[in-house]
Order: structure tokens, then C-alpha cells, then sequence
């Protein structure tokens, strides 16, 4: 679901309606969200962020794998996809690599309410309803 006017209050509501959210957001959009632990760095020496990175600018940010976040304490926590952000932010902010199609669109989430204890790793399945 794309999420247009306010944020964090449409995907509260989805958590109280539903238990989780998945919503396509804009990297402007998670911005906004000011998440907890969600940057993996630009140096020269992480071989994942750069394949990332080199990936996206070749064929565009592929949102099939959502990235996972925690609603805890009033906080948004990222837990699984911050090579994934971070490669897509630097890609968004390059003028020549956007210059004839934009790279990203939207970033699936998959948000659900914490504790931070309770995450299995790398388990990307929608929660049951």
C-alpha cells in the first residue's frame, strides 16, 4: 500500500487495525520516520553496500524483499535492510545515474510492533492475521 499525507499515523493505524503494516514508502517518507539504526555507512571497504549499490544503478531498486521494521516505544527500529537503504539512498542522490530514469521509486517496509528480542533473523514472512 502507498502511503500518501501523514506517515507515521497511517501506519500506526494499520498496526492497531491489522497487527503489522506493509507499505511501499518513498525514501523521503522514511526519512520521516526517523529510524533507529539505519545507516550502514558509504566506505570503500563494504563489498555488500557497493554491489548493492552498483546492482541499483544498474536495474533500478527491486522492493521485493520489504525492509523490516519495529514499532517500539514510539519508535521506528530498522531490523533487516539497512545495506538496502543506504545503497538506495546514495543511488537516489546521484545526479548522472538518475539522469534518464529515476533508480528509486519506493521501498517496501514491513513494519510490526517489537520487542526487539522477539526477531528471527533475516525472516521476512507477513506475520498471520
Amino acid at each position: 500500500m502507498v502511503i500518501k499525507g501523514k506517515v507515521k499515523k497511517s501506519i500506526k493505524k494499520q498496526i492497531r487495525e491489522r497487527g503489522f503494516a506493509e507499505v511501499d514508502l518513498t525514501l523521503d517518507q522514511i526519512q520521516k520516520l526517523h529510524l533507529v539504526n539505519d545507516d550502514r555507512g558509504t566506505d570503500r571497504e563494504n563489498d555488500r553496500f557497493w554491489r548493492l549499490v552498483n546492482a541499483i544503478r544498474d536495474h533500478g531498486y527491486a522492493s521485493s524483499d520489504p525492509l523490516r521494521i519495529f514499532y517500539l516505544d514510539d519508535s521506528f527500529v530498522l531490523v533487516d535492510g539497512g545495506h538496502r537503504l543506504s545503497a538506495a539512498r546514495k543511488v537516489a542522490g546521484e545526479w548522472l545515474s538518475n539522469l534518464f530514469r529515476e533508480k528509486v521509486h519506493f521501498i517496501s517496509c514491513l513494519v510490526t510492533p517489537g520487542p526487539l528480542d522477539s526477531v528471527h533473523h533475516n525472516d521476512n514472512r507477513v506475520p498471520a492475521e
